[in-house]
């Protein structure tokens, strides 16, 4: 791939690459998720969009030097043997690098858009049930985010696993159950209407939503009421760590479903990838057919790929599929004077490190012997 280039010009493809990458993916996850922006809600489409569009031009660029932009894929080149160990060591510090350069371009490009909430109106009277959330008091914020924001963002991961969101039939036929009368009528209202309703016994009036039941969910504020003040600054953190870096759907067994889904999907990212580069050297004896297959068609083709992944199985994770597309830009994010924001969440950070490398170690060796049995058969 960039055989007939020092480890300098490999050096700064690299880093140009990632950097144009994680720039146009974290600038589309931040024009969907953060608030006020005129791109707010656009969703988990166009954000795969963005991955796979940047994936696209930055083989465009620079892809006649270098194209792993990705500490997994570099190292499953080193594995395979397409470069060397120090080879790979440049690739990396690049990669690296561009993804904390990209983190910070961002940042600098929506500064408007990370500020603190602004509370326009607070109270400590007790609305309904629903919204006294242990704090005391419901705010009404002056920044609000749409549905596909909030579904993104994956706010389910605090401890009390709550949303901004109504209740739902589908949700509520598990999350009430009834034990008596009383509470059987109530959990039908609750199917019929989707709203809470006023409960005068002495678990609803403590004003939790855990005396409810763990599972329910917060209403939303166009039904007159609004989360309490400590819930919608932790959504703020969450939308504001997201834009930089991913975070688990869920967190119960978060280490082995989200290993699970980083893994597979960068088998086959590096699988995909490695095998469309195969076939262009392998199947395609003409010189210019090559040349324009490796400059045209191989990007697009790539670029469509990481798109797919993502749609299909970014649900748990984001996904990150890249330690250079998370990893740096978090530290971007711990280190970076953002206003409001939470901690970096560095629990989970060991995950899209490691199981990209091992899911693109594995697709590395399986693309190799497919394409043994390639050559084989031609």
């Amino acid at each position: 791939m960039a055989g007939s280039y020092n480890d300098g010009q490999v050096w700064v493809a690299e880093l140009v690459g990632t950097t144009v990458l994680c720039v146009l993916g974290l600038g589309g996850i931040a024009n969907a998720v953060l608030p006020g922006t005129k791109g707010h809600g656009i969703g988990f489409l166009g954000i795969a969009f963005c991955f796979g569009w940047g994936v696209f031009l930055s083989l465009q660029f620079v892809g006649h030097i270098s194209g792993f932009y990705n500490p997994a894929v570099a190292l499953a080149g080193a594995v395979v043997g397409d470069i060397g160990w120090k080879r790979m060591l440049v690739c990396i510090s690049a990669e690296m690098l561009g993804g904390f350069l990209a983190a910070i371009l961002v940042w600098f490009t929506y500064i408007p858009h990370f500020q603190p909430l602004e509370v326009v109106q607070q109270t400590d009277d007790n609305l309904c049930n629903c919204c006294d959330l242990e704090t005391g008091g419901v705010a009404i914020i002056k920044q609000e985010l749409s549905a596909p924001a909030h579904r993104y963002v994956s706010a389910g991961t605090r401890g009390e696993q709550m949303t901004m969101n109504k209740v739902q039939p589908r949700d509520a036929e598990h999350q009430l159950p009834a034990h008596t009368f009383g509470q059987t009528l109530r959990n039908k209202l609750i199917l019929m209407t989707g709203v809470c309703t006023q409960n005068s016994n002495d678990d609803a009036n403590e004003g939790s939503v855990n005396k409810l039941h763990p599972g329910a969910r917060v209403k939303a504020k166009s039904q007159a009421c609004g989360p309490s003040v400590r819930q919608r600054i932790e959504e703020d953190q969450e939308v504001k760590l997201t834009v930089f870096c991913t975070r688990p759907s869920v967190r119960k067994h978060y280490w082995l479903y989200c290993f699970w889904a980083e893994c597979f999907l960068t088998f086959l990212l590096t699988y995909g990838a490695f095998s469309i580069s195969n076939q262009g050297s392998l199947a395609i004896s003409d010189a210019a057919d090559t040349s324009l297959y490796k400059t045209g068609l191989q990007p697009l083709l790539i670029g469509f790929l990481v798109f797919g992944l993502i749609l299909c199985g970014g649900g748990t994770t984001g996904p990150a599929l890249n330690p250079a597309r998370d990893l740096a830009p978090r530290i971007a994010h711990w280190i970076l004077p953002i206003p409001g924001k939470g901690p970096s969440e560095w629990w989970y950070s060991w995950v899209p490190v490691f199981a990209p490398c091992v899911g693109a170690v594995l697709g590395g060796l399986f693309a190799k012997s497919m394409k043994h049995m390639l050559v084989a058969g031609l």
